[in-house]
C-alpha cells in the first residue's frame, strides 16, 4: 500500500516509518508545499496522512489536491491545532477524519490502512440508518450528509441539524445518538420540542422543579438535561424558544450547570446537546430573534438534511419503507400512482408522504394489494407557502393565488377525480397553519406571555392555546 505523509515535524515522520514500514507498505515523505507536489505527481497514493499547518501552505490546500490527483486516496488530517471548525472543513472537503497529536492510541492509526473495514463501516452505519429510521438511498446529496453525521456522532460536540418540516431532523438526531451509542455505549436519547409548550412550562421540562417552586409543582421532579446526563437531548425547534430561555441554554452550554426552578443547588449534566431547526437561525440572528452566542455554541457541527423535492431517486424507496414500517408490506403502488408521487414536490416532505400512502392504504377495498392513483389524496399547494418564516402569497390575487386554482382546474381538465370536500380541508389546513405562525410570531413578540399575545391579536388566551395546540 502506498502512503504519503505530509509533515514538517522530523520525528512524526520518523514515527510514521517505524509504524508501517515493517508492515511492508511503500512509504513517501513530504514537509513542504514542494515537495508534497513532488510526491503526488510521482507515484499512486492509497492514504495519505496531512498535517493541518505547514510552513509554507494550509493542509486544508493540501487536501484538495491530493484529492484533485488522487480521487480513491483516503486523507486522515493531524494537528496539534485542532479546532471544530477545520476539521469539519477538512471532511467536507473529503477527508476519511482526523486525529489530534500527540497521538495517545496509535490503533485509531492503524485501522485507516485496513481496506476491508471501509466496506464494513458503510455497510454498518447504512445499516443503522435504517435501524433508526432513516433512509439514506441513492441520493449524493443525503449520502454525503449521512456521511459527516457518521464522522461526528463519535465526537464530544454539539450538532445543530438543519431542514424543512417534515425531512426527518429527529430521526437523523437519533441516528446521531446510536451511532455514537455504539462505540461509547451512551445513555437514553431524549427530544424536546421547544415551541410545543409554553415559556414557564418549558423551563421546568428543561432544568427540573423543587417542590412548591409553583402552583402546581407538588414535588420535586427531573428535567430534560438531567434525565440525559448520560445521553443524549435533542432540543428540537430551538428557533422557538423565547430570549429568557435561550439565556438559560447558553449558560448549560458554556458551564454544563443548572439549577431547577425554585432551587437552590447547582447541577452539572454531561447530556450531549443535539438541536434541530427548520428556520434559518442566521437570519434569526440578523432579526434579533435568536442570541448570536448560542448559535456558535450550538453550531459546532451543522448538518443540513436535503428535502424530499431534491432527493427524488429516493422516493421509491422511502416509500415501500414507510409501508413496512406500519405493517402494510403486502401492499405495493402501481405504476400510475408512483408517476403522481413523484409529479408531487412534497412540502411536507416525507411526513406529508407517509400521510399520503397511509391514507391511501386505508382507501383499499378488503384483500386489494394495489395502491391505485385513485386512492391517493395529495393536497393541493395552498396559496400560502412557507418561506424564510413567513406566509407569503404566490400571486396577489386574493385569499387563493391564481395558481392554486389553475391547479385545480389542470386536475379536472386531465380527467383526475378531485374531492371538494378535500380541497375545503385543504383550506381549513392552510388556515390553520397561517393561523399558528401568526399566534407563534406574536409569542415572540411577548416573550412568550400568552395574554399580552392573546391581546395584541384580539383573542382571549384560550382561544390562542386552541391555536397552538389544534392538530392538523
Amino acid at each position: 500500500m502506498n502512503i504519503l505523509t505530509i509533515d514538517d515535524d522530523r520525528e512524526i515522520l520518523d514515527f510514521f516509518h517505524h509504524l508501517f514500514h515493517q508492515k511492508g507498505h511503500q512509504l513517501y515523505f513530504a514537509h513542504d508545499k514542494s515537495s508534497t507536489e513532488k510526491a503526488i505527481k510521482c507515484t499512486s497514493l492509497e492514504i495519505a496522512f496531512i498535517d493541518l499547518k505547514l510552513p509554507d501552505v494550509s493542509g486544508l490546500q493540501l487536501l484538495k489536491k491530493v484529492k484533485q490527483a488522487h480521487p480513491a486516496c483516503k486523507v486522515v488530517m493531524m494537528t496539534g491545532y485542532s479546532t471544530v471548525q477545520t476539521a469539519v472543513e477538512a471532511i467536507k472537503l473529503g477527508a476519511e477524519d482526523y486525529i489530534e497529536k500527540p497521538f495517545e492510541d496509535i490503533t485509531l492509526i492503524e485501522k485507516v490502512i485496513q481496506p476491508e473495514k471501509d466496506k464494513q463501516d458503510i455497510d454498518s452505519y447504512i445499516q443503522l440508518a435504517k435501524n433508526s429510521g432513516l433512509i439514506v438511498g441513492k441520493s449524493q446529496s443525503m449520502n454525503e450528509v449521512v456521511r459527516i453525521a457518521s464522522k461526528f456522532a463519535t465526537k464530544n460536540l454539539n450538532i445543530l441539524i438543519e431542514g424543512e418540516t417534515g425531512t426527518g431532523k429527529e430521526v437523523m438526531a437519533r441516528y446521531i445518538h446510536e451511532a455514537a451509542s455504539k462505540q461509547q455505549n451512551e445513555g437514553s436519547f431524549l427530544a424536546l420540542n421547544c415551541g410545543a409548550v409554553a415559556e414557564q412550562i418549558l423551563e421546568s421540562e428543561l432544568f427540573g422543579h423543587e417542590t412548591g417552586a409553583f402552583t402546581g409543582a407538588a414535588k420535586t421532579r427531573k428535567g430534560y438535561f438531567e434525565l440525559a446526563s448520560n445521553g443524549t437531548l435533542l432540543l428540537d425547534e430551538i428557533g422557538e424558544a423565547s430570549m429568557p430561555i435561550q439565556v438559560k441554554l447558553l449558560r448549560v452550554l458554556e458551564s454544563r450547570e443548572f439549577m431547577r426552578v425554585g432551587g437552590e443547588k447547582i447541577l452539572r449534566t454531561g447530556a450531549r446537546i443535539l438541536a434541530a431547526t427548520n428556520r434559518n437561525l442566521r437570519k434569526e440572528v440578523e432579526k434579533n430573534r435568536f442570541r448570536e452566542d448560542l448559535l456558535f455554541r450550538l453550531e459546532a457541527v451543522t448538518i443540513t438534511i436535503p428535502p424530499l423535492r431534491e432527493r427524488k431517486e429516493d422516493l421509491l424507496e422511502i416509500s415501500y419503507f414507510i409501508l413496512n414500517k406500519e405493517g402494510l408490506s403486502h401492499l405495493t403502488l402501481s405504476e400510475k400512482a408512483l408517476e403522481l408521487l413523484y409529479e408531487h414536490d412534497w412540502p411536507g416532505n416525507i411526513r406529508e408522504l407517509t400521510n399520503v400512502l397511509l391514507r391511501g392504504a386505508a382507501e383499499l377495498e378488503d384483500h386489494a394489494n394495489v395502491i391505485l392513483p385513485n386512492h391517493l389524496y395529495i393536497p393541493l399547494n395552498v396559496s400560502m407557502v412557507k418561506d424564510q418564516n413567513k406566509f407569503i402569497e404566490r400571486e396577489n390575487s386574493g385569499p387563493i393565488s391564481d395558481q392554486w386554482k389553475a391547479e385545480i382546474l389542470k386536475r379536472i381538465d386531465r380527467g383526475d377525480s378531485l374531492n371538494l370536500t378535500h380541497v375545503m380541508e385543504d383550506l381549513k389546513k392552510a388556515e390553520l397553519q397561517v393561523s399558528r405562525e401568526i399566534a407563534k410570531k406574536a409569542l415572540h413578540t411577548t416573550n412568550g406571555n400568552q395574554k399580552e399575545a392573546a391581546e395584541k391579536l384580539g383573542v382571549n388566551p384560550r382561544k390562542l392555546r386552541y391555536i397552538l395546540n389544534e392538530k392538523n
